[in-house]
């Protein structure tokens, strides 16, 4: 008989906290307290938390919750590359990839013409499945040839990670 060790919970994100595979719901299974339907709060310290769906890990977006005030894309970017908790790291790139498509593709492409960037990039290929050629801007309101060169940038990236990944660098 094999005894498992147990493994400690994951340590909830200061910025997200998030379900995995749909096994939290309500505000208390997130250790909040229920506000209103979509607000809760912290009691700990008093933070307020906006409900959300966030990160979709290929089954759907997770439930999950964001603290006020939500981030701007310089402050995401930081939570996603340099936080510890997986909640907050997907729960940023859920927002990034939903409100700064655009701002992802240009911090991108400045990731990879600097080879000082190739962890960020990494991180970005891994957390964004970079090496899926997948245009992840808006379309409502541009023109076609607006759209195709969103899409050839988005290639181009994709391209420079599926390399990145099988050379090991970026």
């Amino acid at each position: 008989m094999f005894l498992r060790r147990r493994q400690k919970p994951l340590p909830a994100g200061k910025h997200f906290r998030m379900s995995r595979r749909f096994n939290r719901h309500s505000a208390a299974d997130f250790g909040l307290m229920e506000q209103s339907e979509n607000l809760a709060l912290c009691q700990a310290d008093g933070s307020l938390w906006e409900k959300a769906a966030l990160y979709d890990y290929g089954w759907g977006p997770e439930n999950g919750y964001y603290k006020l005030p939500l981030p701007d894309f310089p402050d995401l970017m930081e939570i996603l590359l340099h936080e510890e908790s997986d909640e907050d790291v997907y729960g940023a790139a859920a927002i990034i990839e939903r409100d700064y498509p655009e701002a992802l593709l240009a911090q991108c492409e400045q990731f990879m013409q600097n080879t000082t960037h190739s962890a960020e990039f990494q991180k970005l290929s891994q957390v964004f499945r970079l090496h899926s050629p997948i245009n992840r801007c808006p379309v409502v309101g541009k023109t076609s040839a607006e759209i195709q060169s969103d899409s050839e940038r988005w290639k181009r990236i994709a391209d420079f990670a599926a390399a990145s990944s099988c050379s090991g660098k970026g």
